[in-house]
C-alpha cells in the first residue's frame, strides 16, 4: 500500500512538472544567457519608435546552444524592413557584411515565412532569423528605444492625497 502510495505521488509531481513545462515560456525566463535577454527586455519594457528609413547602428545578436552574444552593427531601412546586406563592426571599426560570419539564412526556415513580413522590424527590433549553420540571431534598432523616464510613480495613501485637496 505505501508502495502505490509513493508512486502515485510521485507520478502526480511528475505529471504536473512536465505540464507546466509545456506551457508557453514567459519572455523573461527564455533561458539564453549573455546580452540578448538584457536588450529583450529593455525594448520590451520601454518600447520603440518607429525605425525610419536610411542606415542605422544595431546590436547584433547570434544566439546558439542557450548563450547569445552581441556585436556591433549596421543596418540600412526601408519603409520598416531590412535591406541586405546588414554588417558587422570589426575592432579597428570597419564594417563587414554579416555574411562572414554566416553563409545565409536556412533556405528551409525562410520556406516557413511570410516573405512579406520576414525582414519586417516591429518595436525596434527584426524577428529572429535562422541560419544555416542554426545559429539564431535578431536585430534590435537601440538608437529608437523609447527614453527611461524611471520607475512609475507611486501614489500616496489615499487618506494623504484627499485631504490635500480639501
Amino acid at each position: 500500500m505505501k508502495f502505490r502510495l509513493i508512486l502515485c505521488v510521485t507520478m502526480l509531481f511528475s505529471f504536473k512538472s512536465f505540464c507546466q513545462s509545456q506551457g508557453a515560456p514567459s519572455i523573461f525566463a527564455s533561458g539564453i544567457e549573455g546580452c540578448y535577454q538584457d536588450y529583450y527586455i529593455m525594448i520590451h519594457e520601454r518600447g520603440a519608435y518607429e525605425v525610419t528609413d536610411g542606415e542605422h547602428e544595431a546590436i547584433l545578436v547570434v544566439m546558439n546552444h542557450g548563450r547569445s552574444e552581441c556585436f556591433m552593427a549596421k543596418a540600412t531601412v526601408k519603409d520598416g524592413k531590412i535591406i541586405r546586406p546588414v554588417s558587422v563592426q570589426k575592432a579597428d571599426g570597419t564594417f563587414i557584411p554579416v555574411a562572414h560570419m554566416f553563409r545565409a539564412l536556412d533556405p528551409e526556415w525562410v520556406k516557413t515565412k511570410d516573405q512579406e513580413t520576414l525582414y519586417k522590424i516591429t518595436d525596434g527590433m527584426s524577428q529572429i532569423f535562422q541560419t544555416q549553420e542554426k545559429y539564431f540571431v535578431r536585430l534590435f534598432f537601440h538608437t529608437f528605444v523609447h527614453p527611461d523616464h524611471g520607475g512609475n510613480l507611486k501614489a500616496p495613501p489615499a487618506k494623504e492625497l484627499l485631504q490635500q485637496g480639501n
